[in-house]
């Protein structure tokens, strides 16, 4: 269960938040602590950053990141975890590479290694997981840990039937699974991404996590496991660092 001190400590970052979303769209600090013994950090989702919306802080509810009301994408992401029932997802932390407020993506400027660094930090503060799963929603944000990690892009492996980018990060006490999604929030000519493929890429890393963690597949996980066996061979032999 997280500490209810570290919830109000992570709950004071702007970026923070978590993949549980009220059914009533009110995702007030009251739900939020309804659904406190949910929460971990095996399941990290990572954005960018936040909008200029979100200069007007007395306008911006606390954990409201990735839960704006009547926000396109943010809709998107309780469809594709939440209704969809990806179980291994929901509840994870949610956050954003950077602290800087730019709605312009092109104009936010990291340092990857500070980034990272500070990414990390928040994340154990959380929880002691020795396996991890980052999911990073666009390439800036991928190439981000990538960069600080100093991984070579030979290194990335891209899944040719969901778009995925996947690596395997190995540490002295715990395991990192980079992924690279596609965006929530596209419109227009690259709506499919969002509307089409991401869905699938979330789907694919939630029944894809048992095997990931070396945890033994039983029942209905068993048979999944012989499939991906056949079909997925080549992505399971992940890179090491």
């Amino acid at each position: 269960m997280l500490a209810t001190e570290i919830f109000h400590k992570l709950k004071d970052i702007g970026t923070s938040s978590w993949a549980v979303w009220s059914e009533e769209n009110e995702n007030s600090l009251d739900f939020f602590l309804s659904k406190q013994d949910s929460f971990h950090s095996r399941v990290v989702f990572v954005g960018l950053n936040r909008s200029n919306a979100a200069n007007d802080s007395s306008k911006v509810a606390p954990l409201s990141n990735f839960h704006t009301k009547g926000h396109r994408g943010d809709k998107r992401l309780k469809r594709f975890i939440q209704d969809a029932n990806q179980s291994n997802l929901i509840g994870g932390f949610m956050t954003d590479i950077s602290e800087q407020i730019e709605t312009n993506s092109d104009k936010v400027s990291i340092e990857a290694k500070d980034a990272v660094k500070r990414f990390a930090e928040k994340i154990r503060l959380i929880d002691d997981s020795q396996t991890r799963h980052i999911i990073c929603f666009g390439d800036k944000v991928f190439n981000t840990f990538t960069d600080a990690i100093g991984i070579s892009k030979n290194r990335v492996r891209v899944n040719q039937e969901n778009k995925i980018k996947e690596v395997e990060v190995k540490g002295k006490n715990e395991t990192w699974h980079l992924y690279r999604v596609w965006h929530y929030s596209n419109y227009g000519d690259f709506i499919h991404k969002s509307e089409i493929e991401l869905p699938l890429q979330l789907k694919y890393i939630n029944d894809g996590m048992y095997f990931r963690n070396g945890l033994e597949a039983t029942g209905s996980n068993r048979a999944l496991s012989k499939k991906r066996l056949r079909n997925d061979s080549e992505l399971r032999t992940i890179q090491r660092c």
